[in-house]
């Protein structure tokens, strides 16, 4: 304990120590793999999220692709682990929440000292609520992010976990079923078919995800994410080139307002416009808008039906969404070992 506890900062505390309440801890100046960074501005994206940019100079950050003397970079996706100093709480004795995250900003960005992070906030979330109270503040130095060395989610281009196996498969096609803040898993799946220009490195051909990449995105109509993204996507999808790009087909699905929204913080005066999905869309003809229409087994069963195999269904969102997915998909006949879930 006392060497776990060293590593967190905290040297000559005792594990006794911590449920002292008359002697609250402070955050350490520095944490074994995580680097302090910045909040240098944050987007408003709806009135339930928010994308924070961070920027540090601390080379310390480490790169979501190792590489060097001799060594190729291995091509995978990435998250990091956040800490927010909120003080006192009631998940631990230290001074801080944990929560991971995937950045929507790529590796080579990461490398660069910059990071993106597309967060929905609620008000009973302790880190959420403590991040929304820093948007509203200057931002300063000592605003505690702390952030970790990327880890790894998923290999490519078997985009199967380290748990889930998977080596050395080579999807023929792949169908992304991503819901809520599950769509940042998009962004990284993507860039790994343009690895010099997305990820500063050159990675086998056959890791490049040379197939058709289908989506559908399940998502609340007040809550819309990364819609002009995905149409760039889908555009370049439709394009003739040598090698794939983008999104072969996309299907958005959209769910009514939810009445009991657990606390959204973000004034609706930041972004109260209402986004025209319609419009966004408007002659791109690979995307598809449905209205007031949540994931079924129709519509899953028609997307399985349009992939070719050996295929690669991967899955992100919230539990319910997730647990309804798997079903779905058995219903479909997709064997669990081509299945990869993930908690968004």
């Amino acid at each position: 304990m006392e060497r776990i506890l060293s590593n967190a900062g905290y040297t000559g505390i005792h594990a006794h120590d911590l449920l002292k309440p008359s002697r609250p801890l402070e955050m350490p100046s520095a944490i074994e793999n995580y680097v302090h960074w910045v909040l240098q501005s944050v987007e408003v994206v709806t009135a339930h999220s928010a994308i924070f940019k961070f920027a540090t100079d601390d080379l310390k950050r480490g790169t979501p692709h190792p590489r060097g003397s001799g060594r190729m970079a291995k091509p995978v996706t990435w998250h990091v682990t956040m800490l927010g100093a909120v003080g006192a709480n009631g998940e631990g004795p230290l001074p801080w929440i944990e929560r991971d995250y995937t950045p929507i900003s790529s590796a080579l960005e990461w490398e660069r000292g910059r990071c993106e992070i597309l967060i929905k906030i609620y008000s009973n979330g302790q880190l959420t609520s403590w991040l929304d109270r820093l948007r509203t503040a200057a931002p300063a130095d000592d605003t505690r992010i702390w952030l970790s060395r990327p880890i790894k989610t998923l290999s490519v281009p078997s985009l199967a976990t380290a748990e889930g196996g998977g080596e050395g498969f080579q999807p023929a096609s792949v169908l992304l079923l991503l819901a809520g803040t599950g769509i940042v898993a998009l962004p990284q799946i993507l860039a790994h078919r343009e690895p010099i220009r997305l990820l500063g490195i050159p990675t086998n051909r056959s890791s490049q995800l040379p197939c058709p990449i289908d989506l559908i995105q399940s998502c609340r109509e007040d809550d819309l994410l990364l819609l002009p993204q995905i149409k760039e996507y889908c555009v370049e999808g439709m394009k003739k080139h040598p090698k794939f790009r983008g999104l072969r087909d996309y299907t958005l699905l959209l769910t009514k307002k939810s009445q009991n929204v657990p606390g959204t913080l973000i004034s609706s005066g930041e972004n109260d416009s209402e986004v025209d999905c319609d419009a966004i869309f408007k002659d791109v003809p690979n995307a598809t808008t449905i209205k007031s229409q949540r994931l079924n087994r129709d519509i899953v069963a028609n997307a399985v039906g349009r992939l070719l195999p050996p295929y690669r269904v991967v899955v992100s969102g919230p539990d319910a969404f997730n647990n309804a997915a798997r079903e779905f998909l058995n219903d479909c006949g997709v064997d669990s070992n081509y299945l990869t879930v993930l908690s968004a």
